[in-house]
């Protein structure tokens, strides 16, 4: 049975594992819950598929999991199919059991902190994420430091479900999209989502083998700006907004079935606010290289509503 902290606003409740800073439940008022959950002991394999954790310090894809950074190579697991790094691999953030540093009726801030070398990474990272909810508005700030230069591009990766998620309606405010190679690594080009099926700049309903970046920006931006929104056919609304640059949408199409849990394939969608993937090896990318002078700071608003 999954043990969660709860924080709430007159219209929202949100619940909360430190296991990952695992986002667990959403409920606008008395709604089924917004995010696809299953009880963890029953379906071990569940957390196999970053269910609502926070994924990094380096997020989706590195080739051969390997990069430079001021004329020094790092190389970091290789734990997809032995040739790429998935979020950070095994000790990733969404494996650590963060720590909780304050709780409210309406906040909750965890901790984590990873030491020099983990995930093959440079730096000691101070990492917290802070969880806030006002009216129907759950916003999600995440900050970092280090003490040596190393990449910072977190991810929050929820599934979510405004009913039946079949009848998503998905609009993204982007114009182009990340190809990718049969290992699901950028090619390094930058292609207009023009006659493609990544185009949601007119709401439309969600491909089930989708699993793209979608570039909202060519940098990242100090506050949020609307990046995407999810309809449901009720009429329930989610609108993002986030200081990243990129939204990487996935349809769920490998989600195991879950019967007890309501879960299986393309059962929710996952959108993921975080930098360009790959983005150490291309350099045309937007950085997602943090040094210790200066502070990662990303901020993702969830904002619902009835539309109906």
């Amino acid at each position: 049975m999954t043990n969660f902290l709860t924080v709430a606003s007159d219209e929202l409740r949100v619940q909360i594992s430190p296991r990952g800073a695992r986002l667990c439940g959403v409920y606008l008022r008395h709604s089924a819950n917004l995010v696809l959950d299953a009880n963890e002991a029953k379906h071990p394999s569940w957390l196999t598929c970053y269910p609502g954790v926070l994924v990094g310090p380096v997020a989706n894809r590195v080739r051969h999991g390997r990069f430079m950074i001021d004329g020094c190579e790092y190389q970091m697991p290789q734990n997809e199919s032995g040739a790429t790094c998935l979020h950070s691999g095994p000790h990733g953030l969404q494996t650590q059991h963060w720590q909780v540093i304050k709780q409210k009726n309406d906040r909750l801030i965890l901790s984590c902190l990873l030491a020099d070398g983990v995930c093959g990474l440079p730096g000691h990272r101070d990492i917290t994420a802070d969880y806030a909810v006002a009216g129907a508005t759950l916003t999600l700030t995440i900050t970092a430091t280090t003490t040596k230069p190393t990449p910072m591009n977190i991810a929050h990766h929820p599934y979510w479900r405004l009913g039946d998620a079949g009848l998503h309606c998905l609009h993204v405010n982007a114009d182009h999209y990340l190809p990718v190679n049969k290992s699901n690594i950028p090619t390094g080009e930058v292609r207009s989502v023009d006659g493609t099926r990544f185009d949601f700049r007119t709401p439309r309903q969600v491909p089930h083998n989708i699993d793209h970046n979608l570039c909202l920006s060519n940098n990242r931006h100090a506050t949020p700006y609307p990046a995407a929104t999810l309809t449901g056919a009720d009429g329930l609304q989610m609108k993002i907004e986030t200081t990243e640059p990129g939204l990487q949408v996935y349809g769920g199409a490998h989600l195991p079935v879950l019967l007890e849990a309501n879960v299986g394939p393309n059962a929710g969608i996952a959108l993921e606010p975080q930098g360009w993937p790959n983005a150490m090896n291309e350099i045309n990318f937007p950085s997602v290289l943090l040094r210790p002078a200066s502070m990662y700071r990303q901020i993702t608003r969830y904002c619902f509503e009835n539309i109906k």
